[in-house]
Parts: C-alpha cells; structure tokens; sequence
C-alpha cells in the first residue's frame, strides 16, 4: 500500500491511474505494460525525446506531431497513445518518465510484485542476485522483482531500495556519516 501512496501523491499518477483502470478493464495490461517498459526506456536514452518534450519552447501541436510520429515508429497501443497525447496537449508532457514509473508500479502492486533495487560498486553474479532475491521474497512474501546496477562510485558495500525505504550499507554512507560527525565537533 504504500507504492500506491508514493504514485497518489505526483501529478502523473491520474492520467497512470486512468490509462490502468481502463487497461483492467480490457484486459490489455501486460501488454500497455510491455509499450510502457519500452516508453521509458526511450524517454531515459539519450535519443532527445524527454528533452524534447519537456522544452517549453515547443508549443504543444508541435510536441504532439513528433511525439505521433515516434507513437507510430515504436507501434504504441490507441490506448497509451491517447493517453499521452493528452498529457501533451494538456501541458503535461514533462512528466513521461513518472507516468511511466507510476504505470509500472500499478501494474506491480495489481501483480503483488515488489520492485527492489540493488546498487553495487562492483557487478554482482546472477546466483548471488537470486540469492538475494529469493531472501527478500521469504521475508516479504511478495514475488521480488530485482534491479541490480553497479556504480563505482560506491566504492563498496551496497544499497538495497525497497519502495520507499533504503537500506545504505556503502562505504560513501559510512564517511559521509563521519564528515558529519567530524563537522559537529
């Protein structure tokens, strides 16, 4: 319950929440939520899009006819399509990423799934992550959805997110605990 009040609480959650009623409703949400995956790995790339779309200097017709254009290269479902394009027209363009994020959360609370992500300094094996995997699951009781990074600049030690909370046992935590410490006098 508390994914679902981390999506309530940002703009992008109503036109999420929408585009997922009406997805139950048709029974069609594995696969928006497989256009919605894709979506925001797109709006992530260096392509241009998210930029593109977030520049106020573009007025919303504009934004709508490239944003088409794309819809039809990657073959968006009617349903997301309209959908962002109301967003676009309504000002909201800005906020794709979050309606995607929010859309995928939706789908993982509807699948009691739990999305949890790990950043290492170093790549973790895939034993080692269904290890952790499987940990999390018997605790949680949910099915775990697992993404795992690494990031150097960590230095060592991990960061573990599960919704809301996390867990930082990296050693950037620990000196950055004793610069404060040392701050304080």
């Amino acid at each position: 319950m508390q994914e679902i009040r981390e999506i309530n609480s940002k703009p992008s959650a109503r036109y999420a929440l929408a585009l997922f009623s009406v997805c139950e409703e048709e029974k069609t949400c594995i696969e928006v939520e497989k256009h919605v995956l894709d979506l925001g790995i797109l709006l992530k790339s260096d392509y241009g899009l998210n930029a593109f779309l977030r520049n106020p200097t573009f007025s919303s017709s504009e934004q709508e006819k490239v944003f088409t254009a794309v819809s039809n290269k990657i073959k968006l479902p009617k349903l997301l399509h309209n959908t962002i394009c109301l967003m676009i027209r309504k000002g909201r363009g800005y906020d794709l990423v979050n309606f995607c994020e929010d859309f995928l959360k939706l789908c993982s609370v509807s699948k009691n799934e739990l999305i949890v992500r790990i950043r290492t300094a170093k790549k973790v094996s895939n034993v080692k992550i269904e290890e952790i995997k499987k940990s999390i699951e018997k605790i949680t009781k949910r099915v775990v959805r697992l993404e795992a990074e690494s990031d150097p600049d960590i230095i060592a030690g991990l960061e573990l997110k599960v919704g809301s909370f996390l867990f930082n046992s990296s050693i950037n935590s620990k000196l950055d605990s004793m610069k404060n410490i040392l701050k304080r006098g």
